[in-house]
């Protein structure tokens, strides 16, 4: 339905009242955001809506809430409010709506802009402004340019001043109940899911390049990396984005499975089978029928249990301990190791067969030194984190506090990061003021308590890639299935058009079947060079 210049001042006065209404009801980032995306839904036909709250002092962007619509998976939820790679920091700059009709054009230069990336081409975004100061930027976005663009950047002006003013009310609220106090500027909230992912860096964003085109394959996918690099968040990130989300997630730590129990806790067992069991038990794998099961640190398992394991992986059933039955199960697996599998395999702690079963596809995570870029925005998104799990005030770190934590080399990575902010608010609760004298003192004491010092940090030893030899299968292995992952994808879309016979919209078209937008198919079928 068409909007008319004429209509849009009664219409934003009828939006408003019901944002207004659906604010007294409930307070929830998560449903305000549901019922706006849904008012302007009914006038607007966009493919993706998102707010961006703005922290001033950080100079950073975040999520106010989960997007509506199109997953732009390489837009990193945490990001500096930079003119040059951001629509929100042009808005913020030029405190005036920015409009942007082809992203080749207006973002030439690097890598293709996140947006562009997940099929979008052209966007809107707007200031929302409270106490003369943005605090919020709203977006817009669309596949296509749509022919009423400007009939509709003239609506989401009109609502911009009801809707930061909705916004500084929810984000007040949030405060109050956290703290029992107002301050000045909005709270900047933690990231309303656990496994958002930080991806500002070109080497994070590849990653969620590799994430994106994989989580729709049902196929093991094996996570690499450090200690402390966040391979669970990103399992749990590839099964959010899988077909499989509204299924179970289930975790297992290899490393805490005693060797007695370990068929017990993957498999269960029946009342009896053994001295203790006086009730059935639904082990792990079952659990995780339909699901996603994530096996953590995997080359912990001893090769006996190993070799169990891969016995179901290869038969996808088993029997629970003290029965005679088979049980079918249809689970994705999803593992992660901090050892290099080619050193793992020769050491022995790793099956080779095993090995092979699990990695179809590989993804190596960063260690944070490599990241340096993503620094400042997990600083921002941890100490959020940091402060509401804990009930501390939330804290902005300047540039002269962000000097030293992006020099530091974080031979813990991401968990020695989030450890040290922990210290450095608790501190400040005390009366402490965050100086770079602090924080280089808390730096210091935590190079001495974990024995490494802070000029260099070589790479350690877990993760230290042996020389090639023409007799290691399994690294060779790893790289050339990594160059297929395209040729994976491709082949499962086609697979998957074929049984729908080349429908893709409608509850049984390909993108449903995905479980993606029309649009993101699309977009990945161009760049697939499918028809």
């Amino acid at each position: 339905m068409p909007l008319y210049l004429e209509n849009i001042p009664a219409l934003a006065t009828e939006i408003s009242q019901k944002l207004m209404t659906e604010l007294t009801a409930s307070t929830s980032r998560k449903n305000f955001f549901s019922s706006l995306s849904a008012l302007l839904r009914a006038h607007i036909a966009f493919d993706r809506l998102c707010i961006n709250l703005y922290d001033q002092a950080g100079d950073m962007l975040i999520y106010f809430t989960a997007a509506q619509g199109t997953i732009a998976s390489t837009l990193s939820p945490v990001r500096p409010a930079e003119t040059s790679t951001t629509v929100a920091g042009r808005v913020i700059a030029s405190r005036k709506p920015v409009i942007i009709t082809d992203f080749s054009r207006d973002f030439p230069d690097g890598d293709p802009h996140p947006i562009a990336e997940a099929g979008l081409t052209a966007t809107m975004a707007f200031p929302l402004i409270l106490d003369d100061e943005i605090f919020a930027t709203l977006h817009c976005s669309f596949a296509r340019k749509p022919d009423h663009i400007y009939e509709y950047a003239t609506l989401l002006l009109a609502l911009s001043p009801p809707l930061a003013t909705c916004l500084g009310a929810i984000l007040s609220l949030e405060q109050v109940r956290r703290k029992g106090c107002l301050q000045c500027q909005p709270l900047i909230p933690p990231l309303e899911n656990d496994d958002d992912i930080v991806c500002h860096s070109p080497a994070m964003r590849e990653v969620m390049r590799k994430v994106d085109a994989v989580s729709g394959l049902n196929i093991p996918v094996l996570l690499l990396g450090e200690t402390g690099t966040g391979k669970s968040l990103l399992a749990h990130a590839i099964h959010r984005r899988s077909p499989r989300k509204n299924s179970h997630f289930v975790k297992v730590n290899c490393p805490s499975l005693p060797q007695t129990l370990f068929e017990s806790e993957l498999f269960g067992h029946a009342k009896g089978s053994f001295t203790g069991a006086v009730s059935k038990r639904v082990g792990r794998f079952e659990l995780a029928h339909g699901g996603t099961l994530f096996l953590d640190e995997i080359a912990e398992l001893s090769p006996e249990m190993q070799s169990k394991f891969l016995q179901v992986l290869e038969d996808a059933s088993f029997e629970r301990v003290g029965e005679s039955v088979s049980l079918a199960v249809d689970v994705r697996v999803l593992a992660a190791t901090n050892v290099h599998p080619g050193d793992a395999v020769r050491r022995k702690k790793l099956r080779a067969d095993l090995f092979y079963r699990l990695s179809p596809c590989s993804i190596e995570l960063p260690p944070l030194r490599r990241r340096q870029e993503d620094i400042p925005p997990l600083v921002t998104a941890l100490s959020a984190q940091v402060s509401a799990t804990l009930g501390l005030p939330a804290a902005s770190f300047g540039n002269a506090l962000l000097a030293p934590l992006t020099q530091y080399p974080w031979p813990g990575n991401v968990r020695e990061l989030r450890n040290v902010l922990s210290k450095l608010l608790v501190l400040r609760s005390m009366g402490r003021t965050l100086t770079t004298g602090l924080l280089e003192g808390v730096l210091k004491e935590n190079s001495r308590t974990m024995g490494h010092g802070s000029e260099n940090c070589p790479e350690p030893e877990s993760v230290q890639r042996p020389a090639r030899r023409k007799d290691v299968l399994p690294e060779d292995l790893v790289e050339e299935r990594d160059e297929t992952l395209a040729a994976l994808e491709k082949e499962h879309i086609l697979r998957v058009l074929r049984r729908t016979g080349g429908v893709l919209s409608g509850p049984r078209g390909a993108a449903a079947a995905l479980g993606l937008p029309r649009s993101t198919l699309l977009h990945r079928m161009r760049k697939l060079g499918l028809r």
